[in-house]
């Protein structure tokens, strides 16, 4: 049972979806199993045990719909905050030009907004000026439980689960500065999605694959496990400066391959097909759409 954040005939739910991957979906509204039910994403989390949402799904046989038809949307609340973390496997920061063997000495963190997001089946724009239009897959955490200075042994008990993001980067503007703010919040740049996949906690590291396809020709192929910081380290990391909210969204990071790292450099045009699959979750698929935005 996975959790998804959907928009149906102009309204926008949180809903349960069930089915394999391959076949058609079906999914059950959460305001259907308990009416009521908070619908932004992080009032949900911190309100609403999910093993009695799940459960109560599970053994509902009326109120299924059929998930083609209605559009997904991004999991994340407008409240929440985005924390990614750049360059966090070594082959990636040496392709981007880092000098350190080894990479980054601590997360190196900076922040998205939710309007950088759009959904699976969505496209991700770019102006249409900037030749520069990066893709970089990543797995993202869901928090679901708040907390402050959590320590590394307890982090994976604050997180509800896991997703697909695509940190769609305009290089020019990122490598303008030192800061990569505005390079990485161009609105709807990014993808997020389709669904959040809830988490058990892992004995020992976590280990996925992470592969991102362009036009269906795989650019990069990756593992979680090679992250130098990994998720529990992040989240104390992060936690020590910063309350961590249900909702929040931390990106951590992605594995060599990207565009700006290719000889010659290998970036997006409008009418490019994007897929990232992450081992055990649901693929982001999204297409590349040139707008007519021109950034200073």
């Amino acid at each position: 049972m996975r959790l998804a954040r959907l928009e149906k005939d102009g309204v926008t739910i949180l809903a349960c979806v069930r089915g394999p991957k391959d076949s058609p979906r079906e999914y059950l509204p959460t305001g259907s199993i308990l009416p009521g039910a908070p619908q932004d994403l992080g009032a949900f989390l911190h309100t609403t045990p999910w093993p009695m949402i799940a459960r109560m799904a599970e053994n509902a046989k009326d109120g299924w719909l059929p998930l083609e038809g209605a559009r997904l949307l991004p999991p994340l609340s407008p409240a929440s905050r985005i924390f990614c973390v750049g360059k966090n496997y070594a082959d990636h920061a040496r392709e981007m030009g880092l000098t350190s063997p080894d990479g980054p000495t601590a997360p190196d963190i900076f922040v998205r907004f939710p309007s950088s997001f759009t959904g699976h089946g969505g496209a991700c724009e770019f102006p249409s000026s900037e030749p520069t239009f990066d893709f970089e897959g990543e797995l993202a955490v869901v928090i679901g439980k708040a907390g402050s200075a959590i320590a590394r042994e307890d982090a994976w008990d604050h997180v509800f689960g896991l997703t697909v993001a695509n940190d769609g980067s305009l290089r020019r503007i990122q490598k303008r500065t030192s800061q990569f703010t505005l390079g990485k919040n161009i609105d709807r740049s990014g993808a997020l999605g389709p669904t959040i996949t809830p988490l058990t906690k892992p004995e020992g590291t976590l280990s996925l694959s992470v592969r991102t396809y362009l036009n269906d020709r795989m650019m990069q192929d990756g593992n979680t496990a090679d992250m130098i910081f990994d998720i529990p380290t992040v989240i104390a990391t992060l936690s020590a400066i910063a309350r961590l909210e249900c909702g929040d969204i931390i990106l951590t990071g992605t594995p060599a391959g990207v565009g700006a790292g290719r000889k010659p450099p290998e970036f997006l045009t409008s009418g490019d097909r994007l897929r990232i699959e992450i081992e055990s979750l649901d693929s982001l698929e999204v297409s590349i759409r040139s707008t007519g935005i021109t950034p200073l």
